[in-house]
């Protein structure tokens, strides 16, 4: 892959564009990873204990809110204005986080934090379709994936750093002047496109009732007993299954015509990512704590070994960034068999495997995952019907996002049920992780044979080749 084609991402005037969607995700993706290692500093100084899973919860629900929200948003106002609306909420949120002197403050403040910060991911996902051609794409794709990675290994050490120091605040205030150069650069380099003369209500009631069904998938995390937890999961599912259906009816949508249906390339896209993020958290979910209960790693290197998966992401969006035709299509078929076969090993040797072994297991979910999902998302981008271009693109993340909810509802669910509800042990551990991993295989199983059909719908689609012509060096 030659250094040129990389080059490309900032030439023509898109080099602007290229540091403000890869900026605004990352204070996204660095948040994420830092709230999780000074939380145990934060309630020891502040107080909250009860309420400690509290600030990730309502971050994780309203940046699904603020993602929905953000196509509806620039077309009332424009990409320029709804940007930096984003980038406001996301400074002010941080700030409030930084000054908050009680937790249910904090609780206020991260949720203003989190719909901007979901704002923003949306709306930088909605920059990729607009304003990067086809046969880039995959390059602009690859380098978000490494904003992922670098937030993965930074956002710890980052927020180890304030905790050691007995200053949690500071990650947030240090955030500050990031935020506002990365607001005043979107405002200054985004194009001042026109908003709509005939703005529509704002879909206040469908945001709500999505906020409504990640609330409830997100408190069965708090939830011990199995009942409970199935109740709140069943609302979930009910609640953003009638978002979908209100949606269907409406004008000014959050998502693409028919995104659930499989019938339909959009949609079957949408579920292969929403199967990938289910996977990917259950996996995250139980790998630090069987490290830890079943092999004596420490905390930070069971952190950083779970960080194999996004490290291993990476390394796939950039090595696969250049495939074009049929190696596109081995990409996308070629991800679920290898989470099939991997997850498979993991969940019959949790006990028995050595950690490396584990991580490095979870490194090539990690690399099939991650080279997938990058021609996926591409192709969807493509294919998206005229005119919902922008929205198809804008309603990726909160496709994800949901994944990652229900991901972790559903593996808090089965691990409860075998066992780990009544105590966490080594015998506990061993066969809830067990119990998870074998259940999760599911989705990519589900995933491959969506896949298959995906590159069916790519191969009825004339022109992504054409559109995405391959390098010279490839």
């Amino acid at each position: 892959m030659r250094t040129s084609d990389w080059a490309e991402l900032f030439r023509d005037g898109r080099g602007a564009f290229t540091i403000i969607l890869n900026l605004g995700i990352g204070l996204h993706a660095i948040d994420v990873f830092v709230i999780s290692t000074i939380m145990p500093t934060v309630v020891g100084d502040i107080g909250g204990a009860h309420l400690y899973a509290w600030p990730t919860i309502l971050y994780t629900a309203l940046s699904i809110a603020g993602a929905a929200s953000a196509n509806p948003l620039m077309v009332a106002v424009g990409p320029r204005k709804g940007y930096a609306i984003g980038g406001l909420l996301f400074l002010l949120g941080s700030a409030g986080c930084a000054a908050s002197p009680l937790m249910p403050f904090l609780l206020v403040a991260r949720a203003v934090q989190g719909f901007g910060g979901g704002l923003m991911v949306a709306q930088s996902m909605a920059l990729v379709s607009d304003l990067y051609p086809a046969g880039l794409r995959t390059r602009i794709l690859a380098l978000v994936s490494g904003v992922w990675a670098v937030a993965a290994l930074l956002g710890p050490m980052i927020g180890g750093i304030f905790a050691e120091i007995h200053w949690w605040r500071g990650a947030f205030w240090i955030n500050l002047p990031i935020i506002l150069g990365f607001t005043a650069l979107a405002w200054r380099a985004l194009p001042p496109t026109t908003a709509a003369k005939d703005v529509q209500r704002f879909p206040i009631r469908r945001i709500a009732l999505l906020l409504a069904g990640v609330l409830c998938a997100g408190v069965t995390e708090n939830i011990d007993q199995p009942i409970v937890k199935l109740g709140l999961l069943a609302a979930a599912i009910l609640l953003v299954v009638q978002t979908f259906r209100l949606d269907a009816q409406a004008t000014n949508r959050l998502f693409p015509p028919r995104p659930l249906s499989v019938r339909t390339p959009i949609g079957t896209g949408y579920w292969i990512l929403f199967l990938f993020s289910m996977t990917h958290t259950a996996i995250g979910m139980m790998l630090p704590l069987a490290l830890q209960w079943l092999h004596g790693v420490s905390p930070l290197a069971a952190g950083y070994g779970n960080a194999s998966l996004a490290v291993s992401w990476t390394l796939a969006s950039f090595m696969t960034a250049g495939w074009r035709g049929a190696r596109q299509s081995a990409a996308i078929i070629g991800g679920p068999v290898v989470a099939v076969a991997s997850l498979a090993i993991l969940a019959l040797g949790v006990a028995t495997l050595s950690p490396l072994t584990s991580c490095l297991l979870t490194a090539v979910i990690g690399f099939g995952i991650g080279a997938c999902n990058l021609h996926l998302v591409s192709l969807v981008m493509h294919i998206a019907e005229p005119g919902h271009e922008t929205l198809t693109a804008s309603s990726i993340p909160t496709i994800r996002s949901l994944g990652i909810s229900f991901g972790a509802a559903g593996a808090g669910l089965i691990a409860n049920m075998a066992g780990l509800g009544g105590g966490i042990t080594v015998a506990s551990v061993a066969q809830a992780s067990s119990w998870v991993y074998g259940a999760t295989i599911l989705a990519p199983l589900a995933s491959l044979l969506l896949a298959l059909r995906m590159t069916r719908f790519r191969t009825a689609t004339t022109g992504l080749v054409a559109s995405a012509p391959v390098a010279p060096d490839q």
